[in-house]
């Protein structure tokens, strides 16, 4: 039988390496309709009309899943920030800067806590040296039931980075993501929280060119394209080997017969 004829070794690696590559291939593909359904989705949330918070906590709380996830809806509403209890989130960097996002807790009008995303500031190049705010901004942060619009997050939690500010109550605390645990754990210790209810998501506030925060928000790490790209070179791996393969054992099967006549 002429299975029986080829190498069983180099087969056993390449049929194995050819199946790897594919199904990488097949992730990637998979992947990027993730990205697109994803995109789409935010299009269409992002290009309706802001809703106001009672609304959106509605959808949540209702029993349909469908309508339980609101991430990516406008949303605006009215609070009163607290520029003492500031979040600096760490090793974030915008057109090769290194800087901070800057997460805020509001005390909304219903008299809950509602964390809010000010954007990015630049650092001042020294490590653990926050920069500071800026009086204009603080007296335009700190008004009293300011309205504020911005798109529900529900922020990624990376299990490879672990947190190592545990002083809790201290401000401002320096995070290395954001973290609503561990943001909860800071604002119990402060006579802020045990007096609320905190809201399970942040709200990314609109771009404002006025502002001194960058606010271009990132809907996802990587485009589709691409991921399309990488699942392209990674069939482009698999054929390239299996075509090796089979060039070599044509090479090793007329060598043979060769030898026999």
């Amino acid at each position: 039988m002429w299975i029986r004829k080829l190498p069983l070794l180099p087969t056993i690696i390449t049929l194995l390496s050819v199946v790897i590559m594919f199904g990488l291939g097949f992730w990637q593909l998979e992947r990027k309709a993730e990205k697109d359904e994803r995109l789409s989705q935010i299009q269409e949330r992002r290009s309706s009309q802001p809703f106001s918070l009672s609304e959106l906590m509605d959808k949540y709380s209702s029993t349909d899943p469908e309508k339980a996830n609101i991430q990516d809806f406008p949303v605006r509403f009215k609070g009163t920030g607290n520029i003492e209890q500031l979040f600096f989130i760490d090793n974030k960097i915008v057109e090769s800067r290194t800087g901070y996002q800057i997460v805020a807790p509001i005390l909304t009008s219903t008299g809950d806590i509602l964390l809010v995303n000010l954007g990015w500031l630049r650092g001042n190049g020294i490590r653990g040296d926050l920069p500071s705010i800026p009086n204009n901004l603080i007296l335009k942060f700190e008004q009293h039931n300011r309205n504020y619009e911005g798109s529900i997050n529900y922020p990624s939690h990376n299990k490879m980075i672990t947190e190592t500010n545990t002083q809790y109550g201290n401000f401002p605390a320096l995070l290395q993501q954001i973290d609503l645990s561990q943001i909860e754990s800071h604002l119990r210790q402060s006579s802020m929280l045990p007096e609320a209810t905190l809201y399970p998501f942040i709200v990314n506030l609109a771009p404002d060119s006025e502002s001194e925060f960058v606010r271009n928000w990132q809907a996802v790490v990587m485009s589709p394209e691409k991921h399309l790209g990488y699942a392209a070179q990674w069939f482009g791996l698999g054929i390239a080997a299996l075509t090796i393969y089979l060039l070599s054992l044509m090479k090793q099967l007329q060598t043979k017969n060769y030898k026999e006549n």
